[in-house]
């Protein structure tokens, strides 16, 4: 089967020579930008929901922020545990080993429906979940509707983020972009009905509505693309991947968790999968503490957080090409391309995200008035604005520096320097800042922002170690 971009051969004979940067950043870009596009389209979907119910009231922003609180912390540790696919398919891709890429897909995708089906259900608690950390009986009522809605479709949006890991692996990042677009159309068109409602027909349901849009939304693109998979060896009249549905093969598999290659599944997703959920739940302590210092602050750091998530999709999407690129290199035993693989992608990942961060410092305001206009939203959003543009250059080189990591399969070294970033500097000091020295949400962002820093220089130390050491397959 012919490669889309990479063309090197798979077992070469010798060490390949070491390709010129301007070659790596068109191959990098050629990959990162539509997986830009798609994971920017996923944040967007959460962004239409954030500014649409913005408009509707600030108190049910606040309910909409608590419901994401929720689910985040569940939905990253399980995008965490789904990398594996990443993994394992690019090494297998750049090894030319189809059948072993295919393998990895569907270990990831019994993953995917096991742990959607559980967290889905922890999801569907939310509002008892709220009461017990302490939140306001009405903010947990609103937050807890929020999170009912999205836990009835994480099965959908991990069954589609592990096909869409898969897709990237092989070369094939554009199908992801092309749903996506048609996702945030779709969601935006039923947001309008289930939000604002439709008079005589639907009465308006705010951020419930919202979730609820999402929901639908997520069970449409994960129909999408199995459909786009399972038709693959229809399409090319062959099927060297092995996703040719046979039920009783995939039964088997599915009880086994994926068997053998489900075990190293495991050994790479869990690593990442402690990362990302320790990672959320610093983040969305942050997010609760923000909680306790009212609505408007809680509606104003949510604003920010959310612009910055957006605006870290390029880097997100630059850090999955690096990772993909990387394992690619490692399949093909090609040592000095790994390396430069890993630095493109961190650099172009940073320079990607400078001009919004340079952008966020200079029109604050005006971007906390897209999503708002409550004027104390706003005010205290546009100093939070401030804070951000001054974290998300640094914030997008981690990404990058931590897709280079997975890619090389550097995963429980990697979570340890990141995490404790976030714990040991990030939490208390955020912490201080906030409500000790009374800056409130910016106070906060200031103290996530010293942990993105700390952790940059340690990540970046990282691989350039782990970029000299003997390869090997995860």
């Amino acid at each position: 089967m012919a490669r889309l971009m990479d063309t090197s051969p798979a077992v070469p004979a010798s060490v390949p020579p070491l390709e010129p940067v301007g070659l790596h950043i068109r191959r990098t870009v050629s990959l990162a930008f539509p997986v830009v596009l798609a994971r920017a389209g996923m944040v967007g979907i959460f962004t239409a929901d954030t500014i649409m119910v913005g408009h509707y009231g600030s108190a049910e922003l606040a309910y909409l922020a608590l419901g994401i609180a929720i689910q985040s912390i569940f939905l990253l540790m399980s995008i965490g545990l789904l990398q594996g696919t990443m993994i394992l398919a690019s090494q297998a891709y750049g090894a030319s080993d189809w059948r072993e890429a295919g393998a990895a897909w569907r270990a990831g995708l019994y993953h995917a429906v096991a742990l959607g089906v559980v967290f889905g259900i922890i999801c569907v608690l939310g509002e008892p979940l709220l009461l017990l950390i302490g939140q306001p009986a009405e903010l947990a009522a609103g937050g807890g509707g929020v999170s009912r809605a999205f836990g009835l479709s994480m099965p959908a949006l991990l069954i589609y983020i592990c096909s869409s890991y898969f897709l990237e692996s092989i070369q094939r990042p554009r199908v992801g972009m092309y749903i996506m677009f048609g996702a945030n159309f779709l969601n935006v068109g039923i947001n309008m009905v289930l939000i604002y409602g439709l008079p005589g027909f639907v009465e308006p349901m705010g951020a419930v509505g919202a979730a609820a849009a999402t929901a639908i939304t997520r069970w449409a693109i994960a129909l999408a693309v199995l459909a786009y998979i399972l038709t693959l060896p229809w399409r090319d009249g062959e099927d060297p991947f092995g996703v040719r549905f046979r039920a009783a093969r995939w039964w088997l598999e599915a009880r086994r968790l994926g068997g053998k290659i489900g075990r190293r599944f495991r050994q790479q997703g869990i690593g990442m999968a402690v990362l990302m959920a320790l990672d959320a739940a610093a983040f969305q302590t942050l997010i609760l503490m923000a909680g306790y210092l009212g609505d408007t602050e809680l509606a104003a750091y949510h604003i920010v957080v959310n612009a910055m998530i957006l605006i870290l999709m390029m880097a997100i999407g630059c850090s999955s090409a690096t990772s993909v690129r990387v394992g690619n290199a490692i399949g093909r035993n090609d040592p000095l391309n790994l390396r430069r693989a890993g630095w493109v992608g961190i650099g172009l990942g940073a320079a990607l995200v400078t001009p919004f961060a340079v952008l966020a410092m200079l029109v604050p305001g005006f971007i906390a008035g897209i999503y708002t206009g409550e004027a104390a939203v706003i005010e205290v959003a546009s100093v939070t604005f401030l804070v951000a543009g001054l974290i998300l250059t640094v914030d997008a080189a981690v990404a990058t520096t931590i897709g280079a990591l997975r890619g090389a399969g550097d995963v429980w070294p990697t979570m340890l320097r990141f995490i404790g970033s976030f714990y040991l500097i990030g939490i208390p000091s955020g912490y201080l800042l906030a409500f000790e020295l009374g800056l409130g949400a910016p106070g906060l962002l200031m103290g996530l922002g010293a942990a993105i820093y700390v952790a940059f220089v340690l990540l970046i130390f990282r691989f350039r170690v782990v970029s000299h050491l003997p390869l090997k397959r995860a």
